[in-house]
């Protein structure tokens, strides 16, 4: 397959600053959330000790929340879009997956075509959707109605909270991976953190099926 020249647009604008916004949001809970887990008063310090950083865990959390829900409001078609595209598994995905999409050395086979998001993206946007509710619905009631609640629901709450941001952590900490640092997919970094612009010729290998819609609209 001959090189294909250029660069086609994957992400736009208001998608790239929501990303912005719920990844910085996110770091903020998790470096906030690690120092209160682990009372690590270095760490706190950064957000001016602990009462400070407790302040800022629980803004942040809004951010969290309200950043992405004005993205839906305002580009509903669009997150429609994606929610269609990260739910339709197909023959090719369980494919993908079987292989892991050569990422890793030992498995091998031949790699199915992809649309927009390869079968990994596709279920690691069902974990973070997921995982982010759980952060918001457990969050927000223990923030809010504290002295309210029944203690075991608090606990419970906390629990769910707790093993939910871990998972979280580790899912985005490898996301990271992938899309900055790993030489095989880090050229996606900059669709969704700067221009929003991919490699042509890296969407024709890696996400065949979306660059196929891509000639067939233009």
């Amino acid at each position: 397959m001959s090189e294909i020249k250029g660069q086609v647009l994957k992400h736009g604008e208001q998608t790239r600053m929501m990303h912005w916004i719920h990844a910085l949001a996110f770091t903020i809970l998790a470096l906030t959330g690690i120092a209160f887990y682990f009372n690590w008063a270095l760490l706190a310090s950064v957000f001016g000790g602990f009462a400070t950083a407790s302040i800022i865990h629980r803004w942040a959390g809004v951010v969290f929340f309200v950043g992405p829900a004005l993205y839906i409001l305002l580009n509903f078609e669009r997150f429609a879009k994606f929610i269609d595209t990260i739910s339709n598994i197909t023959k090719d995905d369980f494919q993908w997956l079987k292989v892991m999409g050569g990422y890793i050395p030992f498995l091998k086979g031949e790699i199915p075509p992809q649309d927009k998001y390869n079968a990994g993206q596709k279920i690691l946007g069902w974990l973070i959707i997921i995982g982010s509710a759980l952060i918001i619905l457990t969050g927000f009631p223990m923030w809010l109605w504290r002295f309210d609640l029944a203690p075991a629901l608090i606990k419970l709450l906390y629990n769910i909270h707790l093993w939910d941001a871990i998972i979280l952590i580790l899912l985005v900490g490898g996301h990271f991976f992938l899309a900055a640092i790993h030489p095989k997919s880090r050229v996606e970094f900059s669709s969704m953190m700067l221009d929003g612009y991919v490699d042509a010729n890296f969407s024709a290998q890696h996400n065949a099926k979306w660059f196929a819609s891509l000639k067939e609209e233009n």
